[in-house]
């Protein structure tokens, strides 16, 4: 299956873009993203963007989902886990 850069949801693609620059700001490198863009950033600084959206997504997944919902999950995972566990 080849791979695309399209987003799957084209609508979120503007508010990702802010999120990026939003963590670029916090971690001290947007004035040099608005200046140079984002091509000529280091690999390390990218990821580390790239990791904190990952993270603020997660985020606002798990708040989204009810306590009971969490907690079935939590179960469910837990109970995979186990089984899956060599002895």
């Amino acid at each position: 299956m080849a791979r695309s850069n399209k987003p799957v949801n084209p609508g979120a693609e503007n508010a990702l873009d802010r999120m990026k620059l939003e963590i670029a700001s916090e971690l001290g490198i947007a004035d040099r993203v608005r200046a140079q863009g984002w091509s000529t950033m280091t690999s390390a600084d990218c990821g580390r963007v790239g990791g904190q959206m990952v993270r603020r997504m997660i985020e606002q997944y798990e708040s989204g989902m009810s306590g009971t919902t969490t907690q079935a999950m939590n179960s469910t995972l837990t109970a995979q886990y186990d089984a899956n566990k060599q002895p």
